[in-house]
């Protein structure tokens, strides 16, 4: 005789038998599917590819690696009643879907379809019509509900490598997939209860061997949350900056009064987001994390980027209201018309500058401004482009439009200013560092004369004293030649004298280990603020091209730099290695996003000038531009067209969307 938990079992079973004998008398309602957030790149809800999804999602990941795009695709039999476009941005929305992230939905009994893409994608709408008619919609009109979302993904990959869409090998499919009715629900009724029953035997079985199974983890992959982590951290690090310009330019005009609490919501968003660099780069720091540490980590580097990016946008509409762009278009205009002016007039000796530079030094602070004058002058030409179709805007009535064309041409000025002012700066550090190295040169031999003069010495003072010969000897090489790095030799020279220091610690008294701190920590916080305001100068001015983890290393090596700062006057033995910490992870943080910008290739650029420089242009700055309509608020206009950071995070970001029949 069963137990009763076993005959609750087995009652349960049977009822669920008898539900499914009373729903073959039945017709089957259309299943209706509302938007809805999607856990992987491929949702198929119809049964639609029919054994295809290997090929889809090779497709995919070809997309994904060359083009730069995480497509995806689901199949439902109805939208319910809400537009097709709609229903993709919802769920676009719902799924946190980023910059880069894309999705094509496909209602096969409907037979209707729509994709939405982020406003700031570097596609056109016309490239984004182009790929629709070419390759989506003549599979979905042969039923070929696979072959188009591999359509998709091979027309999107071509037009990203400025290449033509390529037609779909068409492979007719069923008309409506998940129908059911008719002959063909009763088989399967009958394969139903043939399972069920079979299930009955399994579970009563199952029960008596009393068998616990582990719990499978719920939830993506932590592969996937590593993506989602990585991808948020770049766009709320882009949405800090955007974001950080217009509050500058609004507290300018009405004051910090009135701009308060604006400011409060941007600096609880930077600690947020200064926290999720800082886990990201534990994960990178500890050696072989468990999955369950890992996991819990990216999942709060996912909440501390979610409470920043709601934080921000609890305040991107009153932030827009307090500008009142639209009404002031004109003059805003004639004020970016005067300091259009004054950025131009700085080319000349910025470029000196340059020059300067260029034949003075080497090294990750200047080969990283060597291309700010020119990126300025095409910020410039930029500016002159948007104004003029501000102007157009205004003549047709169209403010919106140039209120639009007026916060791009804001944003490209404030970069232009941050390119010139990184290589004024860029040359004074520089020059700083270079001045102050015969001071280092000094208080290492001092050092090292003394460690000389310690009998006996230990194994770790006898390396600290050939690191130290070795470190001035490097240095002195360097500074002999036509160009040096002033930086690098500075932080050769100030971990050479550091482990000296610590050997020495036992023979000096405190009051000697706080002087000769001292006296070393004005240069290397020279150097430290110098190396970092080169990477964060550079990250601000190529941002689209800049990945998660130079970010990442110049988020810990600000830190670091606060640390030294706040240490400086009470304690600078413990402020010296933090100043040093800041200028080594800074220093990496440069090299990184320059390795970023070197490998990163524009896509779709197909020579100089006119809309494929703009484009370029818009992804370097981290998405001025844009191609246009779509839902959402409005922040771009169709046929390429672009629009400025704003004050906000994702939720103030408009998509653009296209879908129709088929």
């Amino acid at each position: 005789m069963l137990p009763p938990t076993h005959h609750r079992a087995a009652r349960a079973v049977v009822a669920v038998v008898l539900a499914v004998l009373a729903g073959f008398a039945l017709p089957a309602p259309a299943r209706a599917d509302g938007p809805t957030r999607l856990d992987g790149q491929i949702t198929d809800k119809v049964g639609a590819l029919d054994g295809r999804e290997g090929e889809v999602r090779a497709a995919l990941d070809r997309l994904r690696a060359d083009g730069g795009l995480q497509l995806f695709v689901v199949y439902v039999r109805s939208f319910d009643g809400t537009p097709s476009e709609q229903w993709a941005d919802q769920t676009a929305t719902r799924s946190d879907f980023g910059r880069r992230d894309a999705v094509l939905a496909v209602a096969t009994h409907d037979r209707s379809y729509a994709y939405a893409f982020d406003a700031e994608f570097p596609l056109t709408d016309t490239q984004l019509d182009v790929v629709a008619t070419v390759a989506i919609e003549p599979a979905l009109s042969a039923n070929d509900w696979a072959g188009a979302a591999i359509a998709a993904a091979d027309g999107y990959r071509a037009v990203l490598a400025g290449q033509a869409v390529p037609s779909p090998q068409i492979r007719p499919g069923e008309a409506d997939p998940g129908g059911g009715g008719g002959a063909s629900a009763w088989i399967a009724g009958a394969l139903c209860l043939l399972v069920v029953a079979g299930g009955v035997v399994l579970v009563l079985w199952l029960l008596r061997r009393r068998r616990q199974r582990p719990p499978v983890p719920a939830g993506p992959s932590t592969a996937e949350l590593t993506t989602r982590a990585n991808d948020l951290l770049v766009e709320l690090d882009n949405d800090l900056r955007a974001s950080e310009q217009e509050l500058a330019l609004a507290s300018g005009r009405y004051g910090a009064e009135a701009t308060a609490s604006y400011t409060a919501a941007l600096e609880s968003a930077r600690q947020d987001v200064a926290e999720a660099f800082r886990l990201r780069m534990t994960l990178d720091e500890t050696p072989g994390p468990d999955e369950a540490t890992r996991r819990s980590t990216l999942e709060e580097i996912i909440r501390r980027c979610a409470l920043a990016d709601s934080g921000l946008d609890a305040e991107s509409e009153a932030f827009d209201a307090l500008r009142d762009l639209e009404a002031r278009v004109e003059a805003e205009m004639a004020e970016q018309a005067t300091r259009q002016e004054a950025v131009e007039a700085r080319i000349p000796a910025a470029s000196a500058a340059l020059d300067a530079v260029r034949t003075r030094y080497v090294g990750p602070a200047a080969t990283g401004i060597a291309g700010n004058v020119d990126q300025a002058r095409r910020r410039l030409e930029f500016v002159t482009s948007v104004t003029r179709q501000a102007t157009e805007a205004l003549a047709e009535g169209d403010r919106p439009r140039a209120a639009l064309a007026v916060r791009a041409a804001e944003e490209a000025l404030g970069q232009a200013e941050t390119l010139l002012d990184a290589v004024e700066r860029a040359r004074t550090d520089l020059d700083a560092a270079q001045a102050g190295i015969d001071t280092l040169l000094a208080e290492v031999e001092s050092d090292l004369a003394a460690a000389r003069a310690t009998q006996p010495g230990t194994a770790a003072l006898a390396a600290a004293i050939t690191g130290a010969e070795q470190a001035l000897a490097a240095v002195r090489a360097a500074v002999a030649g036509p160009t040096t790095d002033p930086l690098a030799a500075t932080a050769r020279l100030e971990e050479a004298d550091a482990a000296l220091d610590r050997e020495l610690a036992e023979i000096r008294d405190a009051a000697e280990r706080a002087a000769r701190a001292r006296a070393l920590l004005d240069q290397a916080l020279v150097a430290a603020r110098a190396e970092v305001a080169a990477a964060s100068d550079f990250i601000a001015t190529r941002r689209g091209a800049v990945a998660s983890h130079p970010r990442a290393l110049l988020a810990q090596a600000q830190q670091h730099l606060a640390r030294a700062e706040a240490l400086a006057a009470s304690n600078p033995p413990a402020a010296l290695p933090e100043a040093g910490r800041a200028s080594q992870l800074a220093a990496e943080a440069g090299r990184a996003a320059q390795s970023n910008v070197d490998q990163w290739s524009p896509p779709g650029i197909g020579g100089r000038g006119g809309g494929g420089t703009d484009v370029l242009l818009g992804v370097l700055l981290g998405g001025i531009l844009s191609g246009g309509g779509g839902g959402g608020r409005p922040r771009g206009w169709g046929g390429g067209g672009f629009r400025g950071g704003g004050f906000g995070g994702s939720g103030s970001r408009a998509r653009r969307t296209g879908g129709g029949r088929f």
